[in-house]
């Protein structure tokens, strides 16, 4: 048995071949839209996914640094404070030593009153030299 192929064969096969590529090229020119519109809505996913992290980052960064500046105000409160009231202690101090250097004045004796006059002398300067 004999297997001819005539041209007319060949030609009638690299039609249906073109035929079938072109039907492939049609296809994939149909479906090309819907996957590029898929590509680019991933592509938009995935950016907004970044985009959220990092604004939750940046939230957290926030509401940490929030959190940091009210403790900087109350500590900052408390110092004022505790300034204000030092400064009452310096001034309550200088009355009491007045007032140590007054009683001494009045309680000079004869006979104590080298010692008192040195103790008076030691109050006075500190005194002086704190002021």
């Amino acid at each position: 048995m004999d297997f001819v192929i005539t041209s007319q064969q060949i030609v009638w096969i690299c039609g249906f071949v073109a035929s079938i590529w072109g039907v492939v090229k049609i296809i994939k020119e149909l479906k090309k839209p819907s996957d590029d519109l898929k590509a680019k809505v991933q592509r938009h996913d995935e950016l907004l996914h970044k985009d959220n992290e990092r604004l939750n980052s940046l939230e957290k960064v926030t509401l940490n640094q929030e959190g940091i500046n009210r403790k900087l105000e109350e500590h900052t409160r408390i110092l004022s404070d505790h300034d204000g009231r030092l400064d009452e202690d310096k001034e309550r101090s200088n009355l009491l030593l007045k007032a140590n250097i007054a009683i001494l004045n009045g309680l000079l004796s004869d006979s104590d009153k080298e010692k008192l006059v040195e103790t008076r002398n030691e109050i006075q300067d500190f005194l002086v030299e704190k002021n």
